[in-house]
């Protein structure tokens, strides 16, 4: 290979190295304000469906490792916290939230849509709804053991 091929390629390799780093620096910036917006969406939904129950505040960040992808929130008049994530089944990404007990027990999963609320019903309930919630409970468990 010449030099000048070399070069090129290794410009084009830099590019793309630092367009990723932007990228994942940019993501990693964001964190608190897309925690934040997503508590006042799920909020807003809360009230929609006149739900007394609120989330506070973001409880405080933790490692990709010991996290599904989500957010663990606190909730308000509970004592317990709810993680807002999204289950992936046939392509399509079902919002739901599951209030987590002190004792580290998904006490519920509640769909943050309506159309997540159909969907819900229709997924099998021995599979993925229960691969989700022994994820949550087994991220509650590497919380509380923090």
């Amino acid at each position: 290979m010449s030099a000048p091929a070399l070069k090129d390629r290794a410009i084009f390799l830099a590019w793309i190295a630092g367009i990723l780093l932007a990228g994942m620096l940019l993501w990693s910036l964001t964190q608190p304000f897309q925690a934040r917006a997503l508590l006042r969406a799920v909020n807003k939904m809360f009230i929609s469906m006149e739900d007394s129950r609120r989330l506070s505040a973001p409880l405080g960040r933790r490692p990709i490792s010991a996290n599904p992808m989500g957010v663990w929130y606190s909730t308000l008049d509970s004592g317990t916290n709810m993680f807002v994530f999204a289950i992936m089944w046939d392509g399509i990404l079902i919002p739901c939230g599951a209030l987590v007990s002190p004792e580290g027990k998904v006490a519920e999963l509640l769909p943050l849509t309506e159309h997540a609320r159909r969907l819900l019903d229709r997924l099998p309930p021995k599979s993925v709804v229960q691969m989700y919630v022994r994820r949550v409970e087994a991220a509650a468990a590497k919380r509380s053991g923090q």
